[in-house]
């Protein structure tokens, strides 16, 4: 017998043999499991929708201020908007701010701030069919920050020996869209002021004899609607 092996039955200096251990099996029906499982898989879901929504958004030019009819859009005077339509098809009812804003528009009614610029609200200068009337306004007889899209009210203030007549001043036109303030200096009888450019309705247009002639008469005055 080899002096490294004990004798039959008798165990080693070091002790018993140590048992092997077997491998738990894993048990997929753990609560623990489940629940682990449902919770990676909703934030899954959760994720991917979250990236498709932010997909639907459209781009859309809208108004940063009121505006009334008559008044030409330029770039100071809109914005971009991310919104969600209803439906894909709407898409094509606005101005999409994916392009350059087109030039020469028009709007067709007034517009307050925040508005999405809808086409069919909208048209070329080049295609309006309309009437505009040039008024001569020295300083101090309209506002100082006044200009497109503003509303005015036209009214004709005799001159001085008028005045001491009983003339009383007159109104020739009410609620008249601005459609572009030019500043002048000395050019103006009387000194520096500016010409107004405002739009006339058909009513308007058809009274045009008679309020040239008013205007004629005195010094125009202009008085901004608020609101």
């Amino acid at each position: 017998m080899s002096p490294l092996e004990s004798p039959p039955g008798q165990e080693t200096a070091t002790g018993p043999a140590p048992r092997a251990r077997r491998l738990s099996r894993v048990r997929w029906r753990d609560p623990r499991l489940a629940v682990g499982v449902v919770l990676v898989a909703g934030s899954v879901v959760l994720g991917a929708r979250v990236l498709a929504t932010a997909d639907d958004t459209t781009s859309v030019w809208t108004l940063r201020d009121d505006l009334a009819a008559g008044a030409t859009l330029d770039p100071g005077l809109v914005e971009v908007a991310d919104v969600r339509l209803a439906a894909a098809d709407d898409a094509g009812l606005y101005l999409s701010a994916t392009q350059p804003l087109p030039d020469g528009l028009v709007l067709l009614r007034d517009t307050p701030a925040g508005e999405l610029l809808a086409r069919s609200g909208l048209e070329r200068a080049a295609d309006r069919q309309g009437f505009e009337l040039p008024l001569p306004v020295l300083d101090g007889a309209l506002p100082p920050d006044l200009g497109a899209g503003d509303r005015v009210d036209v009214w004709v203030a005799p001159e001085p020996a008028q005045s001491e007549q009983g003339s009383a001043a007159e109104q020739v036109l009410a609620g008249a869209s601005v459609l572009g303030v030019e500043r002048s200096v000395g050019s103006l009888a009387g000194g520096s002021g500016a010409v107004v450019l405002v739009a006339l309705d058909e009513s308007d247009a058809a009274a045009l004899p008679d309020t040239l002639a008013v205007i004629g008469r005195g010094s125009v005055v202009l008085v901004r609607i608020a609101g």
